[in-house]
């Protein structure tokens, strides 16, 4: 399929609203359709972070590193989202890692352009606001259930946020078990057998990455 820039800015939610105008303006100045095979790095620490990046097609994993040296998914970005750290400071560098979970492509916009958009459409702050808040409240609510929660807890809960998110009872992990049990912060092992024990206990039909919530 031929890349389309315009579609590739246009379909980001916080320029969802904005005159056609604008999305050309930023479509040009933005650099397209970069190719990332699965498990490179995308940026780490002290890298600079002076732009936008925008999943076209694929999906990134944004981790860091616990005290006691385990890795911690802090979110996935999937088609169509956008990492809003480089959008918003300047002369900042990077304080996670960032790697795609299989093959990606992403579009990156550059900082000033999108700065100078915000001034002309200060809408648009809004919609980026919006979307930092439910970034950061999404990451308050990990770091209180990984407090208070069992891991088993966690995991049923994050079976029925994605049961919200795909609207159906019956979905298919949007994510690997290995990647799931690194956002859970438990072992592959651990999952599989909270997994079984959520279907042998009635809440879960599991049928391989299938989940039917019950």
């Amino acid at each position: 399929m031929v890349h389309d820039p315009i579609k590739c800015v246009e379909q980001v939610s916080i320029f969802k609203d904005a005159p056609m105008n604008v999305i050309k303006a930023l479509a040009k100045a933005s650099v397209h359709q970069k190719k990332i095979p699965a498990g490179q790095m995308i940026y780490q620490p002290g890298d600079p972070n002076d732009r936008l990046m925008i999943v076209d097609s694929g999906r990134v994993r944004v981790f860091s590193y616990a005290d006691d040296d385990r890795e911690r998914t802090l979110y996935m970005l999937r088609s169509r989202e956008v990492d809003l750290t480089g959008a918003l400071f300047t002369n900042h560098l990077h304080q996670n890692f960032a790697q795609a979970a299989e093959p990606t492509e992403i579009c990156y916009l550059k900082q000033d352009a999108f700065k100078d958009t915000l001034k002309k459409y200060p809408e648009m702050a809004l919609s980026l606001v919006d979307l930092l808040g439910e970034r950061l409240t999404l990451l308050e609510q990990r770091d209180v259930t990984d407090t208070l929660l069992t891991s088993k807890q966690r995991l049923f809960n994050y079976l029925l946020e994605l049961k919200e998110q795909f609207s159906n009872n019956t979905y298919k992990l949007p994510v690997t078990k290995k990647e799931l049990a690194l956002y859970l912060g438990i072992t592959p092992e651990t999952l599989s057998r909270q997994l079984k024990q959520l279907n042998q206990e009635g809440k879960i039909k599991l049928d391989r990455r299938n989940i039917t919530i019950l």
